[in-house]
């Protein structure tokens, strides 16, 4: 698929930083049916064989996901897709929300180098950091795909979304959006919460991984969350990350938005 953009798209194509669970979610049925694909996937797939051996709902959920996944139904009305959609909620509730942490540490160690990326050169500079299924030649991106087919953008820009599950690239043309899988290291890093040697034995572990957390933006609740410490923790090692200049704070009415600094991506960029 070849992908044409003009001046305008290019100045409208952006990177979405916030987990999007419904292509997670669509990803990870391919992941289970694709026993080939990327290897760090692995003890995810033993996890949910494992879950479905004492879960008959789950079992129930799984057989109707994938026995749809190759035509999902056209007609949102049926009663075949009600079926699939409370199949879905129940999948999604069972295997993937209880692996979001681990899903958005791993979108965020990705993303760290891109958004690099894309402060030094730009959004031509991010859309040729998406992996060797994409080429960049500008005015056009070739994006390895199975229908050999021209979308032209016509001013609405690119939404490119990284995806912890995805194994190809996606394409949307109604978005427009582009789906892209994110590094193999990236969800090794996440799956073993190290987050890189070098970056965790500067920062710290827990420090370390709220760094990580903060780069798409991040309030001291969800942090608390996503490392497993208490608010007050939080809020005591965002201060040392600030004071560092690693982070900056937004404060709007009762809470606080953390961010990382360009500085900040440097550090997270060179500890990966």
């Amino acid at each position: 698929m070849r992908i044409h953009f003009t001046d305008r798209d290019i100045a409208h194509t952006g990177l979405k930083l916030e987990t999007d669970l419904t292509w997670e979610t669509v990803s990870s049925t391919q992941v289970l049916r694709h026993g080939n694909g990327d290897l760090s996937f692995g003890p995810w797939r033993r996890h949910v064989r494992e879950l479905a051996v004492h879960d008959p709902d789950l079992r129930m959920a799984l057989h109707t996901v994938m026995t749809a996944a190759p035509h999902w139904p056209d007609d949102l009305a049926t009663a075949a897709f009600r079926q699939l959609r409370q199949a879905l909620r129940v999948y999604r509730r069972r295997v993937i929300e209880p692996h979001l942490p681990i899903i958005e540490a791993g979108l965020c160690t990705d993303a760290a180098a891109r958004i690099h990326e894309y402060l030094q050169c730009g959004p031509e500079g991010l859309l040729s950091t998406l992996g060797t299924a994409t080429r960049w030649h500008p005015p056009v991106l070739s994006v390895d795909h199975p229908h050999d087919r021209d979308l032209h953008l016509g001013g609405r820009g690119l939404t490119l979304i990284p995806c912890y599950f995805a194994l190809r690239h996606l394409v949307a043309p109604a978005g427009p959006v582009l789906v892209f899988p994110i590094r193999t290291e990236s969800r090794l890093l996440a799956g073993g919460r190290a987050g890189g040697g070098q970056l965790t034995a500067l920062l710290g572990a827990t420090r370390a991984s709220i760094l990580r957390s903060v780069v798409g933006g991040s309030t001291t609740t969800r942090l608390a969350r996503l490392v497993g410490v208490a608010p007050a923790t939080v809020s005591h090692h965002t201060g040392v990350l600030r004071e560092a200049g690693l982070i900056a704070t937004e404060r709007e009415d009762n809470f606080a938005r953390h961010l990382i600094t360009p500085l900040g991506l440097r550090v997270l960029a060179a500890g990966r």
